[in-house]
């Protein structure tokens, strides 16, 4: 935090005495780190093709868990920031050079509620995050196959996750900022009186050429043996803006899902510190078609995957590093509805 009050994420100073060259030897140009992305995403890629296009167990795992996420979608692979690198980007954490708590809830449709809390801690070139999301449906009814109702029943999903996220290298070393990081979670769903757990790993890579362009790649939900997870492949680029506005957009790829372009931007006002708002649209697949979404603008579909949303932020007078930030984000979902996710965090 800078002498006026206001967040800045800053890269570790070069330490006296470094070199260009790493430790291996290699020197890591921009040229270097872009073809190491590239060798990431290639294998990553070839892991999610693997398996044939259908429903996928975990399909929760997709839903977005903090607000600013929503209202950006995928394009926020490469701008994702704080505890939200935990769903996006995990590589991001390495860019986080405070302490981070926040809470989501999501009122999702049809009555189900999605609660998501998160935690980071910021270390020595990089961060350590923890992250648990949990969906349950207020009530559901068992029916037979004549209708009759046989007795309520329990049905809930949980992920609980733990994330680092490290910078690799600095642009005061040469070439580019670059970040790596991954995630391990393990993923429970329980349905009556089945119920079953598996692990899945997340892992992200993000480049800085500069100040104000980014490169983001995320693989997520990778697993194997019995896990059918639905496994995401995102890829995106940002750039800001007159230091205000950020654009980007992202490529995304699911295995249980046809392949989807986004795009994405937030203005955030410089004469008011961490207000901003927020816009995404992401192409639509079968659902977003439907003509029976309660928004009229909804119903055919051209405004499907569009997404909104706002934040600002409080800081206490009485706390001279404490932060409060307030964000907000909606998304439709055609005939089920509109999702509205509300996110707090705190940050010190």
């Amino acid at each position: 935090m800078n002498n006026q009050g206001k967040w800045t994420l800053t890269s570790p100073r070069r330490k006296p005495g470094s070199s260009d060259v790493n430790a291996t030897g290699f020197r890591l140009t921009t040229a270097g780190m872009t073809a190491f992305l590239i060798l990431f995403l290639l294998p990553c890629a070839s892991f999610a093709i693997s398996d044939s296009a259908g429903t996928s167990a975990g399909a929760f795992l997709k839903i977005p868990t903090d607000a600013r996420g929503l209202a950006l979608g995928p394009a926020i692979v490469s701008m994702a920031e704080g505890t939200e690198a935990m769903r996006w980007n995990p590589a991001a954490l390495g860019r986080l050079d405070t302490h981070e708590l926040s809470g989501t809830h999501i009122a999702y449709y049809q009555d189900v509620s999605v609660e998501n809390v998160a935690f980071a801690h910021p270390l020595d070139r990089g961060a350590v995050a923890a992250n648990i999301f949990y969906l349950a449906p207020d009530k559901l009814e068992g029916r037979d196959a004549l209708g009759n109702h046989t007795g309520d029943f329990t049905f809930y999903d949980l992920a609980a996750s733990i994330g680092y996220g490290r910078q690799l290298r600095s642009r005061e070393e040469g070439g580019a900022d670059l970040y790596i990081g991954g995630a391990l979670k393990i993923v429970q769903e329980k349905i009556a009186d089945t119920q079953y757990q598996n692990a899945a790993v997340d892992a992200g890579l993000l480049l800085l050429p500069n100040e104000n362009l980014r490169v983001g790649v995320s693989a997520q939900n990778l697993s194997t043996g019995k896990a059918d997870f639905p496994k995401l492949l995102t890829a995106g680029a940002s750039y800001t803006f007159i230091r205000a506005l950020t654009g980007g957009f992202a490529i995304g790829y699911a295995d249980d899902a046809p392949l989807r372009m986004a795009a994405g931007a937030e203005y955030k006002f410089p004469e008011l510190q961490g207000a901003a708002v927020r816009a995404g649209y992401q192409s639509r697949d079968e659902v977003d078609d439907s003509l029976d979404s309660g928004i009229t603008a909804f119903r055919k579909g051209s405004l499907a995957g569009l997404s909104l949303g706002a934040g600002f932020a409080y800081r206490p007078p009485q706390f001279k590093t404490l932060h409060l930030l307030f964000d907000y984000g909606m998304a439709p979902f055609g005939a089920l509805g509109i999702s509205h996710t509300m996110t707090v965090k705190l940050r010190w």
